[in-house]
């Protein structure tokens, strides 16, 4: 291939990592190096004298000659390796994302070496210093070619010489060679959008898929890019990477994987709003992706219907439509908030579901605390401002209470002077006799009582009957003067799928077998997550909806669809993952939960939760960046900027006379 065809299609391309790969390979070649060293041990010729001897040559006469002989050896190699393989590259005249090509670099290299260096080099430098080295020790005359030892043998030498460079290369190559398809560039097709990691294989896409008698695309489409749908994505490349006949498609309405145990902690600014973020495309080398509204599914006719808009988003000048066929479908499209018939609370009340409500619930706390710090004189409208309600007990409601909490009375203390804490009313609302059900009641008590010492008024067996624009009316008959209401009720599988002709459970989710496979679909579609009623073996009941089991209900489906695809019915695997640990942060560093059966609680359950938590974000990037967050937290203030957007940007007023006059 030559060099302007090698550009067009490298992609992802990094010269500075293909040499990292060589330079590691080069590293573990100088130590295979030694391999070939003991035919010359065999015969008598003690080989740390060529250690000693290399590191004369560059003037260490010291005791540490022998080492800096070793270093300058080494780096040598390095370097010529990489010489070798900077040259490859820029010319394209060897291409080391197949093995063979990276063992005939391997050979090349290890032959250059030998030849141009080392021969050179060691017959006219090397070995005179060697002899000079070893008559100094022995305090006689030496010659190592003129040398009486019967065991020595000088074909036998320069062979052990030729294997030693020859093993180098060989290992230079092979590693970088493997190194280079695991990590390194990427051959995508512009076509179908999708890439390989070896160059032999896009070719063979090219010849099968796009040449004059095109074989057919075993489909598999995938819905929703959550933690199921991004698990499910990364076995099903990892499986069929290089394997041609495999089209894998992924659909979903936002371009980002979005890591939401660490929702609350963006609506209150600790963490930056990027940081929990990931591009769904990092994901997608095999496979494309849509960022789009699925519209409907099919399951007999086998399609899915996707939309999207062109123009502004503000005014879209229109909606497209298209049509995805498929032969294997991914159902993992998480849930939506349940306001349980309330139209109120669906008009009034925030969420915090996705990046966009972080941002807007962020955005009005501050409003509210700003709108509260004018208003002196009205003492009842400021502490309307400046009461949160917090509807739902579990694990939302209480992470969701825990932070606000902090977040608001920090902020008074620190920048809103006219307002006190005594003024400010977080109230959280619990239709059961107790909150977080998902831990023991010991837990759950002590979660209680730490939540009231902060400051949150806790109110159980108390449900929310109306939700109004500026209050909040309770089953007891008590109405909450109030302008923020965050609903964390509980949730809902997404309304498109009540259309789908299969068995749902009450509440609406899909229900499936212990293979994740959709009953009366069984050979085509599988369903996972949030959406789907899947049963816990160790339990009898539906799995919970957390992100642990989401990403173990992902591995198993996608080695069952795996295992069906390559007709190996019999490596199919039944789901049976029995809970870790649950985990919920409670405010000022505390938390509670249950590790391997074990109680934790206190400073001890929040700091398991941030380390879990923080292992399990997808890039080595997000994981730094969200420490560096938290380290900030624990010495700064917190940030009280608002960053309003134009659908937050209120009415300008026409005339002055419309406002009401107070004195401030």
């Amino acid at each position: 291939m030559n060099k302007r065809k090698a550009t067009e299609i490298r992609v992802d391309f990094s010269l500075k990592r293909e040499v990292l790969f060589v330079v590691i390979g080069a590293m573990l070649g100088a130590v295979s190096m030694l391999i070939p060293t003991v035919f010359e041990v065999g015969m008598g010729i003690p080989y740390y004298v060529t250690w000693v001897a290399f590191g004369h040559v560059i003037g260490v006469y010291s005791s540490n000659a022998a080492f800096a002989g070793i270093v300058i050896h080494a780096i040598t190699a390095i370097s010529i390796g990489i010489v070798i393989g900077v040259f490859l590259y820029k010319t394209g005249i060897l291409n080391i994302s197949k093995i063979s090509n990276g063992f005939l670099y391997g050979l090349l290299a290890g032959s250059v070496i030998l030849v141009v260096f080392f021969i050179p080099v060691y017959f006219l430098i090397l070995l005179p210093e060697i002899n000079r080295t070893i008559e100094t020790m022995t305090q006689s005359s030496y010659s190592e070619y003129e040398t009486t030892s019967p065991n020595y043998s000088f074909p036998l030498v320069i062979s052990s010489y030729v294997i030693m460079h020859l093993v180098f290369g060989i290992t230079v190559g092979l590693i970088s060679s493997t190194l280079s398809i695991k990590f390194g560039s990427r051959y995508r097709c512009s076509k179908c959008d999708v890439s390989f990691s070896r160059i032999d294989s896009y070719q063979k896409h090219l010849e099968l898929i796009h040449g004059e008698k095109p074989i057919r695309l075993t489909r598999i489409l995938i819905l929703g890019g959550g933690f199921a749908g991004i698990e499910v994505l990364r076995q099903l490349q990892k499986a069929f990477q290089n394997d041609i006949g495999i089209d894998i498609t992924l659909v979903s309405r936002d371009n980002f994987f979005l890591f939401t145990p660490m929702l609350p902690e963006i609506s209150s600014g600790m963490i930056e709003t990027r940081h929990i973020v990931t591009p769904l495309r990092v994901f997608c080398n095999r496979a494309k992706f849509y960022e789009a509204n699925i519209e409907s599914i099919d399951l007999d006719k086998k399609q899915v219907v996707i939309s999207h808009q062109i123009g502004k988003q503000t005014n879209p000048i229109e909606w497209r439509s298209h049509i995805l066929k498929y032969d294997y479908l991914i159902i993992a499209l998480g849930n939506e908030t349940n306001f349980f018939g309330m139209d109120g609370a669906a008009k009034q009340a925030f969420t915090l579901k996705s990046l966009g409500d972080a941002i807007v619930l962020r955005n009005h706390v501050i409003n509210m605390l700003e709108q509260a710090d004018i208003e002196h004189a009205d003492l009842d409208l400021r502490k309307s401002l400046l009461t949160f309600v917090v509807v739902g007990g579990g694990f939302s409601g209480v992470e969701i209470v825990g932070e606000l909490n902090d977040f608001v009375l920090d902020s008074i203390k620190h920048f809103y002077h006219n307002l006190q804490k005594t003024y400010t009313r977080i109230v959280l609302v619990n239709s059961g006799g107790r909150i977080l059900p998902e831990v023991t009641e010991e837990l759950a008590e002590f979660a209680l009582q730490k939540i009231r010492k902060n400051g949150v008024e806790v109110l159980l067996n108390t449900r929310v009957i109306d939700v109004t624009s500026f209050s909040v009316r309770l089953d007891n008959g008590i109405d909450i003067s109030t302008q923020t209401i965050i609903w964390a009720g509980g949730g809902k599988p997404p309304s498109l799928q009540s259309a789908l002709s299969c068995e749902h459970d009450k509440s609406g989710r899909i229900v499936t077998n212990n293979f994740l496979e959709v009953l009366g679909y069984t050979d085509s579609i599988m369903a996972l997550g949030d959406c789907a009623c899947i049963t816990d073996p160790n339990t009898g009941k539906p799995c919970p909806p957390t992100a642990q089991h989401a990403i173990r209900q992902g591995k198993v489906a996608a080695i069952n669809l795996i295992s069906r695809i390559k007709d190996q019915e019999n490596s199919k695997k039944s789901f049976d993952y029995k809970t870790k640990g649950v985990m919920t942060l409670i405010g000022r560093r505390n938390g509670v939960g249950i590790l391997l059966g074990f109680k934790v609680h206190g400073f001890t359950a929040w700091w398991f939760w941030r380390s879990y938590y923080l292992l399990n974000l997808p890039t080595v990037e997000k994981k730094l960046r969200v420490m560096v967050d938290w380290f900030i937290d624990l010495f700064f203030k917190r940030d009280v900027t608002r960053l309003k957007s134009t659908t937050e940007e209120p009415p300008l007023r026409s005339k002055a006379s419309d406002h009401s006059s107070v004195k401030v």
